[in-house]
């Protein structure tokens, strides 16, 4: 009688394929090969390493590295404790990290810095990693992205003018919105004062700050805002310099940090 309640269960098409693909992805996991290994005395990408990572990721390129020269890019402490497992295998001593690098993880385990980027001491070394994974960050760059704090405000400028309607299978405008929002991604794992968002042409301002709340759900605020303000097309009138002059004049360097996209 409980065999006869289960199967009908059981013969639902859509109920097998969900525990395949369940099936599927814990075999994925656990056959994940090493990431990191040596081609003629170089340590490179593994090519297998890089399959794998393409059929988890639905076909999508596993890294942005394109030339088979180029060395791997080493991104989070996972990384580098997956690197220096690699190297021991082949009888080498470790690598070290920068001494900068090492002062800016300390850095980072000290509660009043973790907090203003919305995590805790024991979490923010492992979540700003991963993101900058996603993106292939190289881990010396850490530093840089915390001195952002040091400026009151970061504010980019959109071009907004009619030539941004242009490109195909993606206009100009589209890819600024992305490229955009994946800034702001990595932005919302490191400390910051103030974002904002103008454009050369319309009145529209996206102002976005922390306000306490956590990577996740600040992303989740300024995505909205963004996407609202990117729904209005371009301009068609090319006044692409209107406001040029006033986004440059009297700026201070120790207190705006400005990027044009």
């Amino acid at each position: 009688r409980f065999f006869k309640g289960i199967i009908p269960c059981f013969g639902n098409s859509s109920v097998l394929i969900r525990l395949n693909q369940r099936r599927d992805k814990r075999q994925q996991n656990m056959t994940a090969p090493k990431k990191y290994v040596k081609i003629n005395g170089v340590m490179k990408l593994n090519p297998e390493f890089k399959k794998w990572r393409e059929a988890q990721l639905g076909g999508k390129p596993a890294s942005t590295v394109i030339t088979v020269e180029a060395l791997p890019i080493v991104s989070s402490m996972e990384d580098y404790k997956q690197l220096n497992e690699a190297v021991v295998v082949y009888a080498e001593p470790e690598i070290p990290l920068a001494e900068s690098t090492n002062a800016t993880i300390e850095m980072m385990q000290e509660p009043e810095i973790s907090i203003n980027a919305g995590m805790t001491a024991d979490t923010m070394v492992d979540e700003l990693g991963s993101i900058m994974n996603k993106y292939e960050v190289p881990m010396g760059l850490m530093n840089k992205l915390m001195m952002l704090s040091e400026f009151q405000v970061l504010e980019f400028m959109i071009d907004d003018s009619g030539s941004m309607s242009v490109g195909k299978p993606q206009s100009r405008w589209e890819e600024a919105q992305g490229r955009l929002k994946e800034i702001i991604e990595v932005l919302a794992y490191v400390p910051f004062n103030q974002v904002e968002v103008i454009f050369l042409n319309r009145r529209n301002r996206i102002s976005l700050q922390r306000q306490g709340r956590d990577p996740k759900s600040f992303i989740t605020d300024a995505y909205r805002k963004i996407d609202a303000v990117f729904f209005q097309a371009p301009l068609r009138d090319n006044t692409s310099l209107r406001k040029s002059p006033r986004f440059f004049h009297k700026k201070s360097r120790n207190q705006y940090c400005s990027l044009v996209l």
